[in-house]
C-alpha cells in the first residue's frame, strides 16, 4: 500500500513539474523576450504599433493565467475531500468565453471558428474544469490549424449523454500519438515536443472528465486534421 501511494505520489509530482516546466515557461519566456526588445528598440513605436504589441502581451499574460487557474483546480481535486460540484451551464456561451483567449492567435493565421453549438444547450459540468478543457482543445487546433483552417464546434445529446466534438484541419496524428495523447509519457517515439506539452495538459483533461463521470477521445488520420471528443452525463452529477 505505501509502494502504491508512493508511486501516486510520484506520478502527481511529475505531472504538476511537466505543465509548469512545458506550458508555463514558455509565456513567460516570451513576456521576457517582448521586455528585452522594448528595452533596446531605438525606433519609436507607432500607436498601431502598441497596441497590437500590448494585446499580445495581454493575450500571453490571460493564457497562463487561466492555465495556472485550471491547474490549481486539478490540484484541489486530487484532494479527496474536495467535492465535484456540478451546474447547468451554456455551453454555446462558454465555448466563446474559452476561445476568446485565442482570437489574436487565429486573427494572425485567419482561422475562423465555427460555434454551431445551440445557444440555449445546457451541459452539467464543473464550470472551471470543463472549461480547462475547452480551453486546451481550442489551444491545440489553433495551434496547429493551417493558416486560414477553419474550427468547428458542433455538440449532440441523447438521454444519457452530452457529447461536444471539436474538428480542425490541422495535420493530424497518427495511432501511435493518439495512443499517447491522454498519458503523460516521456518515452513516446515519433513524438513532437508540441504534442507531449499537448498530451500532459491532456492527461489533466482526462482526469478532470473523469471526475465528472465523463469521457473524453480522438480521432485522427494524419494529413486530415483531427476530431477531439468529451461526453458528460445528461443529468446533474
Amino acid at each position: 500500500m505505501r509502494s502504491k501511494e508512493l508511486e501516486l505520489q510520484g506520478n502527481f509530482t511529475q505531472t504538476v513539474v511537466a505543465v509548469l516546466a512545458h506550458d508555463l515557461r514558455q509565456p513567460f519566456a516570451t513576456l521576457v523576450m517582448t521586455a528585452d526588445m522594448l528595452k533596446h528598440t531605438k525606433k519609436p513605436m507607432s500607436a498601431d504599433e502598441m497596441h497590437l504589441l500590448f494585446e499580445g502581451l495581454r493575450n500571453t499574460a490571460s493564457k497562463s493565467m487561466e492555465l495556472l487557474d485550471g491547474l490549481l483546480y486539478w490540484v484541489k481535486s486530487t484532494d479527496d475531500s474536495y467535492t465535484i460540484k456540478a451546474q447547468p451551464l451554456l455551453l454555446h456561451d462558454l465555448i466563446h468565453e474559452a476561445n476568446s483567449l485565442y482570437l489574436y492567435d487565429q486573427l494572425n493565421k485567419h482561422i475562423t471558428l465555427y460555434n454551431i453549438v445551440p445557444e440555449r444547450q445546457l451541459i452539467y459540468a464543473h464550470k472551471e474544469m470543463l472549461q480547462f478543457i475547452n480551453r486546451n482543445i481550442l489551444s491545440n487546433a489553433t495551434k496547429y490549424s493551417p493558416t486560414g483552417g477553419i474550427i468547428g464546434v458542433t455538440c449532440s445529446e441523447d438521454e444519457d449523454w452530452i457529447t461536444v466534438a471539436f474538428t480542425d484541419q490541422g495535420n493530424g496524428m497518427t495511432t501511435t500519438q493518439l495512443k499517447a495523447l491522454f498519458y503523460m509519457k516521456d518515452d513516446c517515439t515519433n513524438t513532437s515536443n508540441h504534442l507531449k506539452s499537448a498530451g500532459i495538459a491532456m492527461s489533466i483533461c482526462r482526469d478532470m472528465i473523469l471526475k465528472m463521470n465523463g469521457k473524453i477521445w480522438a480521432e485522427s488520420t494524419p494529413g486530415e486534421g483531427a476530431a477531439f471528443y468529451y461526453a458528460v452525463p445528461n443529468k446533474p452529477l
